[in-house]
């Protein structure tokens, strides 16, 4: 049993949100790897789910502070705090109540993990990628929520990461995440693994959408199986 199964999984397990456990997983290590060469900043927090993930991760590494950006409504803001005060991660998250795009016009720390789970619409999608990206510190990281069944984050990872010259690394976690490492400049055997990974990315959301679409649950020896596949062939 690891880190996150075991400190992580119970803190979140009530918390309203759409984080498979290996997307909560991936922001937890991403998290955990940071150096402190820059902050953690998540686009859109709700409750707190992805929150949790990367405070507890921030702290079981160096303590990076993370910058929670989301319009923090009232109705909701409650139980943002509550969680986060009972995951024990109060000091390290800093809520910025706004909306994203206006949010970056006055955001000067450097970025060493992005996390981006905001509006769904594509030209808010790709507003958010061109405002928040640059201020991604070389050798950062990106991860894009919902990049799988959802048109705005797919199409902008689709042209602007997976198919760039300035990221390295990419991989597609179960659920619809897509990560990326930002470098000044990619080589083209990362160009080609990228585009596998876009393929894997594909091919996973075409199988997916068919099995929704004829309504069968797949058992769950053979989705654990499958979720084993797409990591490894990766």
């Amino acid at each position: 049993m690891n880190d996150f199964t075991e400190q992580v999984k119970p803190l979140i397990a009530d918390v309203p949100g759409w984080l498979t456990d290996e997307e909560g997983e991936a922001l937890y290590e991403l998290a955990r790897a940071c150096t402190g060469t820059g902050v953690i900043v998540e686009i859109g927090s709700w409750k707190g789910k992805s929150t949790i993930c990367l405070g507890r991760g921030s702290l079981a590494g160096s303590s990076v502070p993370i910058y929670a950006v989301d319009p923090h409504a009232d109705y909701r803001f409650g139980d943002f705090k509550a969680n986060v005060d009972r995951a024990g991660i109060t000091e390290l998250v800093n809520p910025i109540a706004s909306l994203s795009q206006p949010a970056a016009d006055d955001f000067e720390e450097p970025i060493e993990l992005l996390f981006v789970d905001g509006s769904h619409e594509y030209d808010l999608v790709l507003e958010d990628f061109e405002k928040w990206v640059p201020k991604v510190v070389d050798g950062g990281w990106v991860a894009f929520h919902d990049t799988t069944w959802t048109a705005g984050p797919r199409k902008v990872v689709g042209h602007a990461v997976y198919r760039s010259t300035k990221f390295k690394d990419v991989r597609f976690v179960v659920g619809s995440t897509t990560v990326a490492r930002k470098v000044e400049q990619n080589t083209l055997a990362d160009r080609a693994r990228n585009r596998y990974v876009l393929g894997v990315k594909t091919a996973f959301w075409l199988g997916s959408t068919a099995v929704k679409k004829q309504r069968h649950l797949l058992p769950k020896q053979v989705e654990r199986l499958g979720r084993r596949l797409l990591r490894a062939i990766q």
